[in-house]
């Protein structure tokens, strides 16, 4: 169950920003979806953080909201030149990340651990 009082949660390992979504904005009241989308794009900021692997084992759903804040990160750390990706994605977001043509452009792995291997090497 989601933490009502995270639209993510954030975690950090190797220089990589792990990201986990909480579910779809409509869980959440747009002021928190707002501070913490701007809180996660900041963290990008930090020099020690190079890369972002967003987690989708919390969620099997997510909305139009979330995607957009979740692709402000992505794009943010392809202009600093470091990678992006997705695990952990149940089937319900895999065909949504292939639906809006996500997982084209962004690999998608099984685990966090093969997801990490691939960012820090």
């Amino acid at each position: 169950m989601p933490d009502p009082q995270k639209v993510f949660k954030v975690e950090r390992a190797g220089g990589a920003l792990i990201v986990l979504p909480q579910g779809p904005a409509l869980h959440f009241q747009h002021n928190e979806v707002h501070i913490e989308s701007s809180a996660l794009y900041r963290c990008l900021d930090e020099p020690a953080i190079a890369h972002v692997i967003v987690d989708l084992s919390d969620v099997d759903y997510v909305d139009s909201v979330i995607i957009s804040s979740i692709l402000r990160c992505l794009t943010k750390v392809k202009q600093k030149r470091g990678k992006s990706v997705f695990c952990c994605a149940s089937e319900n977001m895999q065909e949504l990340l292939k639906c809006i043509k996500l997982g084209k452009l962004w690999p998608s792995f099984e685990t966090r651990d093969e997801a990490l291997t691939f960012v820090v090497s």
